[in-house]
C-alpha cells in the first residue's frame, strides 16, 4: 500500500495531495494528470488557473474505494458517500484580469507525517483553505497556491483530576503553512512550478511541559512539462521533477508519575524521503473527438528514517529503503459517444524493485546483543484499470469513476446487487 502512496505522489509531482473535470477525468485516463491539459492541473502548476476562470467545481466520493493524493486535499471518506470538496474560480477585471479560486475540503484531519507520535485524534478539523491566484505577468502566465493548516487543542484544569493526582494543562496542534508558485510560458506549451511546506506542532503533558518537539521540518517540490505537437496528430509532453520532504521529532523523558526529568532528551527521530522522476507523455488525436494517451517514465525513492537514543543504553537504529521503478506505463482514452456522453478508460502499470536495509547498532554492553543488518530485496508489478464516463449537459458537466461491476452484473433492476454506480465523481459548472 505505501508503494501504491508513494507511486502517486511522484506521479502528482509530474504528477504531486488533494484533494479536478477534472480530478475524476484525468485520474479515469489512466491517472495522466501530467500529460492532459485540465482543470485539474491548477494543483500542479498554479498559473494554468489563469485558463479556467468562471467555473465552480465539487468532488464527491464513495467510501468503498479510496485513491489517496498526499499533497492535495482529495480523496474519499470512509464514512459512505461524501461531497468533499468544493471550489469557485472567480474572474476580476477586464482590461487586466485575475482568476482567484477557494477550495474548501471535508477531508478532515492532517496529520504530521509518518505519525511520529500518538496525539493524531486529538487535532481533528484543521484543512482551513487552498487560495489559488493567477494573473499575466508580461507575455506569462504567473500562478500561485496557498494551502494552510491549523488546529489545536488544550486543557487548563487547575484542580485535581481523575485520572491522577495532578492538573492537567495538556496541549496539542499543528500548523502548516504551503506555498505553490508556477509559471507558464512560451506561448502556454512550458509549465514549471514549485513548492515549500513549513510545518510546526505543539505537543504538552498533563503538567505543561513539552513530551515532543518538532527538529527541523521542510518539504519542497519542483515539476516541469513542455508540450510539443510533432505532428497534427501527435503532441509529445516530456517532463521531470522531484519531492524531498524532513520530519525531525525530539522526544523528551517523563515519568508518567512524579513527571520528573520531563525536559530531559530521550531520543531523536529523523525522517527523510526524496523522490525524483522523469517521463515522456503524449497525446494522440487519431479523429475527431477522440484522445488517446501514452505515458512511460522512471521513478526513485529514497527513504531514511533514523533512531538515536540520547544514551547508551539503547539501540540506535537506521532504516533506508528504495523503490526504483523502470518504467512504468499510462495509457488512456478519452472518446466522444454521444454529443452528451464520453468514454473513459485508462491503465497504468509500475515495474518496481524495491530494497531495504534495517541496521540496529548496539551500544549495550551484553554478549547476546549484537548489532546487525536486516536486508530484503523484491521486485514486481503494480497493474490498475480505471474506467470513467463523461456527461455534459450546457454548461453542466459530470465526470464519473465507474464501478466495472455494472459493466458484468447490470444495474440493479436486472441483477439486483447492491452497489455503487460509481466510486468517484466530479461535478463542474461553467459561469458563462
Amino acid at each position: 500500500m505505501r508503494k501504491l502512496i508513494i507511486l502517486t505522489l511522484a506521479v502528482v509531482l509530474f504528477a504531486a495531495s488533494g484533494v479536478y473535470a477534472t480530478l475524476t477525468r484525468t485520474l479515469t485516463m489512466g491517472d495522466a494528470n501530467m500529460v492532459v491539459r485540465d482543470d485539474n492541473n491548477i494543483w500542479m502548476f498554479p498559473s494554468t488557473l489563469y485558463d479556467y476562470p468562471d467555473i465552480a467545481i465539487g468532488e464527491f466520493g464513495y467510501g468503498g474505494y479510496d485513491y489517496p493524493d498526499l499533497r492535495k486535499p482529495t480523496g474519499t471518506n470512509d464514512d459512505g458517500y461524501n461531497f468533499t470538496d468544493f471550489g469557485i474560480h472567480y474572474k476580476f477585471n477586464e482590461t487586466n484580469p485575475f482568476v482567484l479560486a477557494l477550495y474548501f475540503t471535508t477531508n478532515q484531519p492532517f496529520y504530521v507525517p509518518y505519525y511520529p507520535f500518538g496525539w493524531d485524534m486529538s487535532v481533528q478539523s484543521n484543512r482551513r483553505i487552498d487560495l489559488f491566484y493567477a494573473r499575466m505577468l508580461g507575455g506569462n502566465k504567473f500562478g500561485f497556491h496557498f494551502n494552510y493548516v491549523s488546529g489545536s487543542s488544550k486543557y487548563e484544569t487547575d484542580t485535581v483530576t481523575g485520572y491522577i493526582n495532578n492538573p492537567n494543562y495538556e496541549e496539542e496542534s499543528i500548523r502548516n503553512y504551503g506555498f505553490d508558485f508556477g509559471l507558464t510560458m512560451m506561448e502556454g506549451n512550458l509549465d514549471l512550478a514549485a513548492g515549500v511546506d513549513l510545518m510546526s506542532w505543539t505537543d504538552k503533558e498533563y503538567n505543561g511541559h513539552d513530551e515532543t518537539e518538532p527538529d527541523g521540518n521542510f518539504f519542497f517540490n519542483a515539476v516541469g512539462r513542455y508540450f510539443y505537437e510533432a505532428s497534427q496528430k501527435v503532441t509529445l509532453i516530456p517532463y521531470a521533477g522531484f519531492d524531498y520532504s524532513k520530519v525531525g521529532v525530539k522526544y523528551l523523558a517523563y515519568d508518567s508519575i512524579s513527571f520528573a526529568n520531563i525536559d530531559s532528551l530521550l531520543r531523536t527521530d529523523e525522517y527523510k524521503d526524496f523522490i525524483i522522476g522523469a517521463g515522456l507523455g503524449m497525446n494522440y488525436r487519431p479523429m475527431e473527438g477522440v484522445l488517446a494517451i501514452g505515458d512511460f517514465g522512471i521513478m526513485l525513492d529514497k527513504y531514511t528514517y533514523t533512531y538515536k537514543p540520547n544514551d547508551t543504553t539503547n539501540w540506535e537504529r537506521e532504516y533506508k529503503s528504495d523503490y526504483f521503478t523502470l518504467p512504468y506505463f499510462r495509457i488512456g482514452l478519452d472518446a466522444v459517444v454521444f454529443k452528451w456522453l464520453d468514454l473513459r478508460a485508462g491503465a497504468v502499470s509500475y515495474w518496481n524493485k524495491y530494497k531495504s536495509d534495517d541496521k540496529y547498532v548496539d551500544y549495550v554492553a551484553n554478549a547476546n546483543d549484537v548489532a546487525y543488518t536486516y536486508k530484503y530485496r523484491s521486485s514486481y508489478v503494480s497493474n490498475e484499470t480505471f474506467l470513467g464516463a463523461g456527461f455534459h449537459w450546457n454548461n453542466l458537466y459530470l465526470d464519473a469513476f465507474i464501478n466495472p461491476q455494472i459493466v458484468t452484473n447490470g444495474f440493479n433492476f436486472i441483477s439486483g446487487m447492491q452497489q455503487p454506480l460509481a466510486w468517484q465523481v466530479s461535478l463542474k459548472y461553467l459561469m458563462k
